[in-house]
């Protein structure tokens, strides 16, 4: 049969009624047995609706966490970040107890930033992935203020007594 040829339907019913519907009750069950597993997997890493894997995604900080709220408002007040097309900016990783804090600068592109607490004093990240940015004493201004809320976070959080989610404190 050539590409784009639509295929008789009673070839279709034979192939379909010859493999699904020949099937033994024991093969019908192992495939409910398999969706269901795979369901139930996929439940275990579902987290407010959002797909969560704590292995590889970190542990969400939410809207009460108070380092996540002083982290918005300075990265809003000093360089112009925005967060409303981030749902989670700043997770924790237990596996490591590096944070990171991610957004974008809407004035510059919509250019993307994150920082990484373990990666200190190289973790501040900055791309573009919507074409060039014109490097102006303004552009200049906000990067270095970007850098400079970097290494402000930093300090908050070795002063913090628990850097860790609000819904992670106190365990180990």
């Amino acid at each position: 049969m050539e590409r784009g040829e639509v295929m008789d339907m009673t070839i279709f019913n034979k192939i379909y009624k010859k493999k699904y519907l020949n099937m033994s009750n024991n093969d019908i069950r192992d495939t409910f047995r398999r969706f269901r597993n795979a369901l139930n997997e996929a439940e275990e890493h579902v987290d407010n609706g959002e797909w969560y894997d704590p292995k590889q995604n970190g542990i969400p900080y939410t809207q009460q966490d108070e380092l996540l709220q002083t982290s918005i408002q300075s990265a809003r007040e000093q360089f112009g970040a925005d967060f409303s097309k981030i749902k989670t900016p700043m997770f924790y990783y237990k596996a490591d107890d590096d944070i990171t804090f991610s957004g974008e600068i809407p004035t510059l592109n919509d250019a993307k930033f994150q920082f990484s607490y373990k990666s200190y004093p190289n973790g501040c990240f900055f791309w573009s992935g919507k074409g060039q940015i014109i490097i102006t004493d303004e552009v200049v201004t906000k990067l270095s203020r970007m850098h400079g809320v970097y290494e402000n976070w930093v300090k908050e959080l070795n002063n913090a007594p628990d850097k860790k989610p609000m819904n992670m404190k106190n365990i180990d």
